[in-house]
């Protein structure tokens, strides 16, 4: 196969076309996970090319995740399933955090993901946004509760949750902030004798908001994946929550249900 050469006439930088070259190497194949990366002066020989350009398309693909740097060993291709977490979307913001020391290892292995660790909480009032209020059945922009949790999954994994309250629903369980503190949302309507077990998940994938890159620790370029979790009780629904996980380190598992034709 013909070596890709790079248009020096074309408006798009060397150093770009040169890691677009390089990244369908990895996606093709030629370059497996878990080689070494060809060493700069290989480079600079193979495509002609500046040190400048070279570490810059680098640079490029380490921002992306698909290379990664080994102190004192060089640059690797990174295999983007070795480090990625397998997370149960049924259970995804629906457990209550708990120390991991009160789990055992058995049981934390079948159960791949759970917030174990919180590490800031916080009950406030926002407007639902379109997409929201699409999921919560409201008028855009209406007012409602909303429990936002940082925290840690089993493995360390980072996650950002919002649980948003249907309206209707708060104001016949005379829900408050107060009532939420020391309690995650799906907990409560348990409490409160709404098991909402009923419902549909959403999922999609979209670049962070700078609050969200900013929580997750999100590299430059890497998109976050967002579940939604419509929780409904008699074709009401009772609330929406509102999960994040980083697309680099997360592979969402749905668990096979049987399908009636």
């Amino acid at each position: 196969m013909a070596r890709p050469t790079l248009d020096r006439e074309s408006p798009v930088p060397l150093y770009q076309q040169l890691a677009d070259v390089l990244r369908r190497d990895i996606e093709e194949g030629r370059l497996p996970a878990g080689v070494a990366f060809p060493s700069e002066r290989k480079l600079m020989a193979r495509y002609q090319v500046t040190r400048t350009t070279v570490r810059s398309a680098i640079g490029v693909l380490k921002q992306e995740g698909m290379v990664v740097a080994e102190h004192g060993a060089g640059s690797f291709v990174r295999d983007p399933k070795a480090d990625r977490h397998r997370v149960d979307a049924t259970r995804v913001g629906m457990v209550r955090p708990a120390p991991p020391r009160q789990e055992s290892k058995d049981v934390a292995l079948t159960r791949s993901f759970r917030l174990s660790a919180i590490l800031e909480s916080a009950e406030r009032r926002m407007k639902t946004t379109p997409w929201i209020s699409e999921l919560l059945q409201v008028e855009g922009g209406t007012e409602v509760l909303v429990q936002e949790a940082t925290g840690l999954d089993s493995q360390g994994a980072p996650s950002l949750c919002r649980a948003w309250l249907h309206p209707r629903v708060e104001k016949e369980m005379g829900l408050s902030e107060e009532d939420l503190d020391g309690y995650w949302l799906p907990d409560m309507l348990a409490i409160k004798g709404v098991p909402a077990a009923e419902g549909e998940d959403v999922v999609e994938a979209a670049m962070p908001t700078p609050n969200i890159k900013r929580v997750l620790s999100v590299p430059d370029g890497v998109p976050v994946l967002q579940l939604y979790r419509v929780m409904k009780q008699d074709d009401l629904v009772v609330a929406v929550i509102e999960t994040h996980l980083p697309a680099d380190q997360t592979t969402l598992v749905f668990p096979r249900i049987p399908l009636h034709i």
